[in-house]
């Protein structure tokens, strides 16, 4: 591949990021969240998570991660809780009204980002997943959202 295709394509890929992290920013701020906040009740909503988990996901320290969890505790989205059979270990659940902040807000950021894609056709669609697949698993990196659901 030329340098000048590598270039366009790297190009594409950061616009397009830029497209859904905004969107991701906006409906946040929609739903009175910061878009780190979205983030961390998608992914709690798949299952409780441990601190340190939690840390690696967020790419961010435990101090940065306390802050993030306290806050959201704070405003009553989610919970600190005993492992069960290890009581030192802490993981992070979802509150019932974090359950129903992170359905909202999914509900919301995936209907806005679908409306992204209304320009292609079905087929122009199935490429695209397909084109995506690939590169996360090239990547080796399927994301903090688990397999195809982001909340």
């Amino acid at each position: 591949m030329s340098a000048v295709a590598e270039n366009t394509d790297a190009l594409a890929l950061i616009q397009l990021s830029g497209l859904v992290q905004g969107t991701f920013a906006r409906v946040a701020e929609r739903h009175d969240l910061t878009a780190v906040q979205g983030r961390l009740l998608c992914v709690l909503a798949q299952q409780p998570r441990g601190m340190a988990e939690l840390a690696r996901l967020f790419g961010v320290g435990k101090a940065n991660l306390t802050g993030l969890v306290d806050r959201a505790e704070q405003r009553g989205l989610v919970e600190r809780s005993v492992v069960p059979g290890d009581r030192r270990a802490v993981q992070v659940v979802l509150t019932e009204d974090g359950r129903r902040s992170a359905r909202a807000f999914h509900s919301e950021v995936t209907g806005e980002i679908a409306g992204l894609l209304e320009p292609l056709s079905p087929a122009a669609r199935a490429g695209f997943r397909e084109a995506a697949v690939t590169i996360a698993d090239a990547a080796a990196h399927p994301g903090a959202w688990g397999p195809a659901r982001p909340c």
